[in-house]
């Protein structure tokens, strides 16, 4: 069936994207967190290209993108991972790239467009309209990931209370919690820029809440 072999490379994506990106998270001891930060930055575009665009459906009728649910969804998991083993400093550190990158991105294609363009093949010509659109949407991302960071830290810290030193329960019930509000935040930048409907925002927040 469709929906869960969808499932399956779902999970397959997940494992992919968790054991790469925890084992440079684990050496950075020895090659530095340059490199954990740039595999984040160089998913981000990726993961909302294919939010925007590709979406897949799963058992139940549940449709979702596996730049929601697997490359969204790791990244903030790993940059809770990195809160814990690190500090908040260091967390802001990509968000910050991440969001003056992306508003340079959305700058450079506005003056890009000015340019008057020679077609390399039929076809081929380039197309700033999507351009745009992804810029915007990164930008939008990006700023939500901001607000999800202060609060995953903080429920984090504030669930110590209520599960004591039980790391994987704290992580999940935040987990939980800010990827609804991500989920909903996120749509709204969505609906307005490509129209997506009411089962984007359903499946998008059930598949994430799986592996929450």
């Amino acid at each position: 069936m469709p929906g869960i072999w969808n499932v399956l490379l779902l999970a397959g994506d997940a494992l992919l994207y968790f054991v790469v990106l925890a084992a440079l998270l684990r050496a950075r001891t020895r090659i530095g967190l340059g490199a954990f930060f740039c595999a984040l930055g160089v998913m981000h575009f990726l993961e909302t290209y294919l939010a925007a665009i590709l979406y897949v459906s799963l058992p139940f009728g549940i449709v979702t993108s596996p730049g929601s649910t697997v490359l969204f969804t790791g990244k903030l998991m790993m940059l809770l991972l990195l809160y814990i083993r690190e500090d908040a400093v260091v967390v802001r550190q990509p968000i910050y790239g991440l969001l003056f990158g992306n508003v340079l991105l959305f700058a450079l294609a506005f003056v890009m467009r000015q340019h008057t363009l020679v077609a390399l093949a039929p076809g081929r010509a380039a197309d700033f309209a999507f351009l745009n659109e992804m810029g915007a949407l990164m930008v939008w991302g990006t700023a939500i990931l901001f607000f999800d960071c202060i609060i995953i830290i903080l429920m984090y810290e504030r669930s110590r209370s209520w599960f004591g030193d039980r790391v994987f329960p704290r992580i999940a019930l935040c987990g939980a919690f800010v990827l609804t509000f991500d989920q909903f935040a996120f749509f709204s930048g969505l609906h307005m820029l490509t129209g997506a409907g009411l089962p984007v925002l359903i499946g998008g927040w059930l598949a994430k809440m799986a592996p929450s």
